[in-house]
Protein backbone atom coordinates (compact mmCIF):
# COMPACT_ATOMS: atom_id res chain seq x y z
CA UNK A 1 0.00 0.00 0.00
CA UNK A 2 1.04 3.38 -0.46
CA UNK A 3 0.31 5.47 2.49
CA UNK A 4 0.94 8.48 0.77
CA UNK A 5 -2.35 8.39 -1.13
CA UNK A 6 -4.51 6.93 2.18
CA UNK A 7 -6.13 9.31 4.54
CA UNK A 8 -4.79 8.36 8.07
CA UNK A 9 -7.33 8.37 10.86
CA UNK A 10 -6.67 7.80 14.59
CA UNK A 11 -8.64 7.61 17.68
CA UNK A 12 -8.45 8.47 20.96
CA UNK A 13 -9.89 5.63 23.33
CA UNK A 14 -11.09 7.11 26.53
CA UNK A 15 -14.43 9.05 26.16
CA UNK A 16 -13.63 8.61 21.98
CA UNK A 17 -14.48 5.03 21.90
CA UNK A 18 -16.36 4.44 24.97
CA UNK A 19 -17.93 6.63 27.29
CA UNK A 20 -15.81 6.81 30.36
CA UNK A 21 -17.96 8.48 32.61
CA UNK A 22 -19.91 5.28 33.02
CA UNK A 23 -17.57 2.47 34.76
CA UNK A 24 -16.74 5.79 36.82
CA UNK A 25 -20.31 7.12 38.03
CA UNK A 26 -21.07 3.23 38.83
CA UNK A 27 -17.72 2.72 40.93
CA UNK A 28 -18.90 6.01 43.05
CA UNK A 29 -22.64 4.55 43.47
CA UNK A 30 -21.22 1.45 44.73
CA UNK A 31 -18.71 1.99 46.86
CA UNK A 32 -20.20 5.90 48.43
CA UNK A 33 -23.57 5.89 47.72
CA UNK A 34 -23.30 8.87 45.20
CA UNK A 35 -25.32 9.79 42.27
CA UNK A 36 -26.58 12.77 40.34
CA UNK A 37 -28.93 13.91 42.76
CA UNK A 38 -26.32 14.30 45.04
CA UNK A 39 -23.86 15.90 42.85
CA UNK A 40 -23.04 16.53 39.20
CA UNK A 41 -21.11 13.32 38.77
CA UNK A 42 -19.88 14.22 35.57
CA UNK A 43 -18.75 17.44 36.70
CA UNK A 44 -16.96 15.42 39.23
CA UNK A 45 -15.02 12.76 36.32
CA UNK A 46 -14.40 16.10 34.39
CA UNK A 47 -12.10 17.11 37.32
CA UNK A 48 -10.56 13.52 38.12
CA UNK A 49 -9.46 13.52 34.57
CA UNK A 50 -7.79 16.91 34.67
CA UNK A 51 -6.00 16.24 37.86
CA UNK A 52 -4.92 12.50 36.15
CA UNK A 53 -3.48 15.11 33.25
CA UNK A 54 -1.52 17.39 35.64
CA UNK A 55 -0.42 14.85 37.46
CA UNK A 56 0.72 12.27 34.52
CA UNK A 57 4.08 13.61 33.54
CA UNK A 58 5.16 13.18 37.04
CA UNK A 59 4.41 9.42 36.79
CA UNK A 60 6.20 9.49 33.63
CA UNK A 61 9.03 10.99 35.34
CA UNK A 62 9.14 8.37 37.65
CA UNK A 63 8.15 11.03 40.22
CA UNK A 64 5.17 9.50 41.12
CA UNK A 65 4.46 5.50 41.42
CA UNK A 66 1.25 4.40 39.26
CA UNK A 67 -1.53 3.94 42.29
CA UNK A 68 -0.42 7.04 44.21
CA UNK A 69 -0.66 8.96 40.96
CA UNK A 70 -4.45 7.20 40.13
CA UNK A 71 -5.03 7.51 44.26
CA UNK A 72 -4.51 10.99 44.20
CA UNK A 73 -6.39 12.56 41.34
CA UNK A 74 -8.89 10.99 43.22
CA UNK A 75 -8.67 12.61 46.08
CA UNK A 76 -7.69 16.13 44.58
CA UNK A 77 -11.05 16.00 42.75
CA UNK A 78 -13.44 14.88 45.16
CA UNK A 79 -12.13 17.63 47.77
CA UNK A 80 -13.03 20.16 45.06
CA UNK A 81 -16.72 19.10 45.97
CA UNK A 82 -16.38 19.67 48.86
CA UNK A 83 -15.79 15.74 49.88
CA UNK A 84 -13.02 14.18 52.25
CA UNK A 85 -12.07 11.43 50.40
CA UNK A 86 -9.40 9.70 52.66
CA UNK A 87 -6.90 7.15 51.19
CA UNK A 88 -8.86 3.63 51.84
CA UNK A 89 -12.40 4.71 49.63
CA UNK A 90 -9.96 6.65 47.23
CA UNK A 91 -8.16 3.29 46.75
CA UNK A 92 -11.64 1.35 46.55
CA UNK A 93 -13.37 3.53 44.29
CA UNK A 94 -10.51 3.52 42.22
CA UNK A 95 -10.33 -0.61 42.29
CA UNK A 96 -14.15 -0.38 41.30
CA UNK A 97 -13.44 1.93 38.68
CA UNK A 98 -10.69 0.12 36.94
CA UNK A 99 -12.70 -3.74 37.43
CA UNK A 100 -15.96 -1.80 35.37
CA UNK A 101 -13.62 -0.21 32.19
CA UNK A 102 -13.04 -3.58 31.20
CA UNK A 103 -16.67 -4.18 31.05
CA UNK A 104 -17.30 -1.59 28.48
CA UNK A 105 -19.29 -1.33 24.93
CA UNK A 106 -18.50 1.42 22.29
CA UNK A 107 -20.20 4.31 21.85
CA UNK A 108 -22.96 4.30 19.32
CA UNK A 109 -21.86 4.66 15.65
CA UNK A 110 -17.95 4.26 16.45
CA UNK A 111 -18.21 0.81 15.25
CA UNK A 112 -20.09 1.96 12.00
CA UNK A 113 -17.21 4.72 11.32
CA UNK A 114 -14.58 2.03 12.34
CA UNK A 115 -15.48 -0.08 9.47
CA UNK A 116 -15.72 2.80 7.27
CA UNK A 117 -12.60 3.92 7.34
CA UNK A 118 -10.91 0.38 7.18
CA UNK A 119 -13.05 -0.75 4.45
CA UNK A 120 -11.96 2.02 2.34
CA UNK A 121 -8.37 1.10 2.82
CA UNK A 122 -7.49 4.24 4.51
CA UNK A 123 -4.95 3.34 7.56
CA UNK A 124 -6.50 3.69 11.19
CA UNK A 125 -5.22 3.01 14.59
CA UNK A 126 -5.22 4.38 18.45
CA UNK A 127 -3.32 6.83 20.54
CA UNK A 128 -4.10 6.78 23.69
CA UNK A 129 -2.69 7.94 27.12
CA UNK A 130 -2.23 5.56 30.15
CA UNK A 131 -0.75 2.52 31.11
CA UNK A 132 -0.06 0.01 28.36
CA UNK A 133 -1.67 -3.24 29.90
CA UNK A 134 -4.60 -1.05 31.19
CA UNK A 135 -5.33 0.52 27.85
CA UNK A 136 -4.65 -3.04 25.77
CA UNK A 137 -7.17 -4.65 28.02
CA UNK A 138 -10.18 -2.16 27.48
CA UNK A 139 -9.24 -2.23 23.44
CA UNK A 140 -9.57 -5.76 23.85
CA UNK A 141 -12.98 -5.62 25.76
CA UNK A 142 -14.26 -3.31 23.23
CA UNK A 143 -12.74 -6.04 20.43
CA UNK A 144 -10.96 -2.93 18.79
CA UNK A 145 -7.84 -5.35 18.88
CA UNK A 146 -10.04 -7.48 16.45
CA UNK A 147 -10.20 -4.19 13.55
CA UNK A 148 -6.57 -2.84 14.28
CA UNK A 149 -3.04 -4.36 14.02
CA UNK A 150 -1.24 -3.83 17.27
CA UNK A 151 1.45 -1.63 15.27
CA UNK A 152 -1.21 0.76 14.95
CA UNK A 153 -2.11 1.53 18.27
CA UNK A 154 0.06 3.52 20.51
CA UNK A 155 0.24 4.06 24.34
CA UNK A 156 2.05 6.57 25.87
CA UNK A 157 3.42 4.45 28.62
CA UNK A 158 4.96 1.99 25.54
CA UNK A 159 5.89 4.88 23.93
CA UNK A 160 7.45 7.02 26.36
CA UNK A 161 5.74 10.15 25.32
CA UNK A 162 2.21 11.12 26.39
CA UNK A 163 -0.08 13.71 24.74
CA UNK A 164 -0.40 16.58 24.12
CA UNK A 165 3.86 16.37 23.62
CA UNK A 166 3.72 16.87 19.80
CA UNK A 167 5.89 14.22 19.64
CA UNK A 168 3.74 11.67 19.82
CA UNK A 169 2.20 12.46 16.81
CA UNK A 170 5.31 12.47 15.10
CA UNK A 171 6.24 9.16 16.09
CA UNK A 172 3.21 7.66 15.18
CA UNK A 173 3.75 9.21 11.60
CA UNK A 174 7.30 7.89 11.51
CA UNK A 175 6.17 4.22 12.64
CA UNK A 176 3.11 4.06 10.14
CA UNK A 177 5.17 5.73 6.84
CA UNK A 178 2.14 8.60 6.91
CA UNK A 179 2.68 12.46 7.10
CA UNK A 180 0.88 14.73 9.58
CA UNK A 181 -0.57 16.16 6.84
CA UNK A 182 -2.69 13.52 5.44
CA UNK A 183 -3.62 12.96 9.25
CA UNK A 184 -6.99 13.24 11.05
CA UNK A 185 -7.24 12.40 14.56
CA UNK A 186 -10.29 12.65 16.42
CA UNK A 187 -10.31 13.04 20.25
CA UNK A 188 -12.54 14.75 23.14
CA UNK A 189 -9.94 16.07 25.68
CA UNK A 190 -9.26 19.70 24.78
CA UNK A 191 -5.50 19.86 25.36
CA UNK A 192 -4.56 16.76 25.23
CA UNK A 193 -6.37 15.56 22.00
CA UNK A 194 -6.87 18.86 20.31
CA UNK A 195 -3.85 20.96 20.76
CA UNK A 196 -1.33 17.96 20.64
CA UNK A 197 -2.28 16.77 17.51
CA UNK A 198 -3.10 20.27 16.24
CA UNK A 199 0.77 21.45 17.35
CA UNK A 200 1.87 18.71 15.17
CA UNK A 201 0.09 19.48 12.24
CA UNK A 202 -2.58 17.66 12.10
CA UNK A 203 -6.07 18.22 11.38
CA UNK A 204 -8.41 17.06 14.05
CA UNK A 205 -12.31 16.38 14.64
CA UNK A 206 -13.36 17.20 17.79
CA UNK A 207 -15.91 14.69 19.85
CA UNK A 208 -17.40 17.37 21.85
CA UNK A 209 -20.80 15.08 23.78
CA UNK A 210 -20.80 17.41 26.66
CA UNK A 211 -20.40 20.75 25.03
CA UNK A 212 -17.23 21.71 27.02
CA UNK A 213 -15.12 25.11 25.94
CA UNK A 214 -12.56 25.97 23.99
CA UNK A 215 -9.40 26.66 26.38
CA UNK A 216 -7.12 27.77 23.41
CA UNK A 217 -7.37 29.64 20.34
CA UNK A 218 -7.18 26.95 17.94
CA UNK A 219 -9.62 25.28 15.99
CA UNK A 220 -10.05 21.93 15.12
CA UNK A 221 -11.38 21.32 11.55
CA UNK A 222 -14.61 19.58 12.74
CA UNK A 223 -16.58 19.62 15.85
CA UNK A 224 -19.37 16.68 16.41
CA UNK A 225 -21.56 15.59 19.31
CA UNK A 226 -22.18 12.26 18.05
CA UNK A 227 -20.96 9.74 15.81
CA UNK A 228 -24.06 9.56 13.42
CA UNK A 229 -23.05 13.75 12.74
CA UNK A 230 -19.49 12.77 12.31
CA UNK A 231 -21.04 10.18 9.88
CA UNK A 232 -22.39 12.88 7.69
CA UNK A 233 -18.84 15.31 7.92
CA UNK A 234 -17.03 15.52 4.50
CA UNK A 235 -13.42 14.48 5.48
CA UNK A 236 -13.36 11.98 2.89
Amino acid sequence: MNNSNKLAVFFDLDDTLYNHLVPFRNAVREVLGLDDSVLNIADLFHRVRHHSDLLWPQYLQGKLELEETRLLRMELAFAEFGLDLDRDKAAQVQAAYIDRQYKIQMIDGVLQQLHRFISGGHIVGIITNGPEDHQMKKICALGVDKLIPKNRIFISDAVGIAKPDPEIFAYVNKKTGTTADQCLYIGDTWANDVVGAMDAGWKVCWYNPRDRQPLTAHKPSYTFTNYAEFGELPIL
